[in-house]
């Protein structure tokens, strides 16, 4: 055996032995398909005097460890679309989403439960000066920079995350946004942008910029942004985190706790609040490409009732994250219905993506009631 294939032995040996512990402990699906990368500061004693080989053995048990449950405790921190609500320990109790296009993050409670707004009464409250611009249709949305100080200071003592070193470090929240919905009328909405980092004892600090809001009529940003096929917050989002990256990286380099970057952080908020405000220009000819293409039929949602006509058995499933109804169609067309029998949204999935989803459990194979549910009720309309 060369000198390569014993190197990448010892590491195939160390990432299964990473992997099993992954497999093994209560929040592995939070990692699953994440391009997560851990590092390890290895010292190999050249010889085993005095059981120099078990000590190093015992540090990389140790490390490995620790990597491990910093992974997991930032991702149970930080879950895209949801804010960690400190009162209950966890990003999905419910409390972490906005339930209203309108609405954006305002801040934790003293007990640190997530609160959410409408925009508009949020900016009349702070006495901004720029809330008339929000009802004009022509003008471009308006962005605002939320203090970390503002996001978490009435947050009582007792109720600060010690196990997950949860922090907000501030946020841009933005609208609104006048999208259309799926039947390709204008709505609209607003976005909230926190940045959020998390440091478990023993682990470096790790950020990430989350993003919140709800579609029309309650639609899923994810769904939107499959509907739409692009919306007005992907490019500044993706030079913040890009930025964000940096900051992480440059922090990380930093032995111990040290300092917090706050000064950058505040820098990327600042440049993120403009970008949202300088891309309203290009968002209304995507916005204006979009309204053409469902006028023309270019989307999948006028095949909707067709397609649940035709529907087999295997075509017919359940999302277990958004409790929502997927009807399968032709060509990739997914259409995803409320559990009251609305159409939420249409769109196309490539078959590898639908199969990953089941694969992944997220798609679920419906059950007979929850099909006959549907039909009914789509039949009394």
């Amino acid at each position: 055996m060369g000198r390569d294939q014993r190197m990448r032995q010892a590491l195939e040996l160390l990432l299964t032995e990473l992997r099993t512990r992954i497999d093994r402990h209560p929040w592995a699906h939070l990692i699953a398909d994440r391009n997560e990368r851990v590092a390890l500061e290895l010292a190999l004693p050249l010889t085993d005097h005095e059981g120099q080989m078990l000590q190093a053995v015992a540090k990389i048990d140790r490390e490995l460890q620790q990597a491990l449950e910093s992974i997991l405790a930032h991702r149970a921190a930080f879950q895209p679309g949801k804010v960690f609500c400190l009162r209950c320990g966890r990003a999905d109790c419910g409390h972490g989403a906005p339930v209203d296009a309108r609405h954006v993050f305002t801040g934790l409670s003293p007990t640190g439960q997530p609160r959410f707004a409408d925009l508009g009464q949020w900016l009349l409250e702070r006495q901004d000066p720029r809330v008339d611009q929000l009802y004009d249709e022509s003008a471009p949305p308006l962005a605002c920079v939320v203090s970390a100080e503002e996001l978490t200071g009435s947050l009582l003592p007792s109720f600060r995350d010690g196990a997950t070193g949860f922090r907000l470090h501030g946020e841009v929240v933005a609208g609104w946004f006048r999208l259309p919905d799926p039947r390709g009328r204008p709505s609209a909405l607003a976005v909230s942008l926190p940045i959020i980092s998390s440091q478990p004892r023993g682990s470096r600090r790790r950020f990430g910029l989350n993003v919140l809001g709800a579609g029309p009529a309650g639609e899923s940003l994810e769904h939107l942004y499959d509907r739409l096929g692009a919306i007005p917050w992907t490019g500044p989002v993706r030079w913040a985190q890009s930025v964000l990256d940096q900051i992480e990286r440059s922090s990380g380099r930093r032995r111990g706790s040290g300092p917090l970057p706050q000064r950058r952080i505040e820098g990327l908020l600042g440049g993120l609040a403009r970008r949202l405000q300088r891309g309203e220009r290009a968002r209304q000819r995507r916005t204006v490409h979009a309204q053409q293409r469902h006028i023309e039929g270019d989307r999948p949602t006028r095949m909707a009732l067709a397609d649940l006509a035709r529907a087999g058995e295997e075509d017919l499933l359940f999302d277990r994250r958004r409790k929502t109804l997927i009807v399968l169609g032709e060509r990739g067309r997914a259409h995803v219905f409320s559990p009251a029998g609305r159409l939420v949204t249409s769109v196309r999935y490539a078959p590898a993506a639908i199969e990953r989803k089941r694969q992944l459990g997220i798609w679920l194979k419906a059950s007979p009631r929850q099909v006959e549910v549907l039909r009914r009720t789509l039949a009394a309309d």
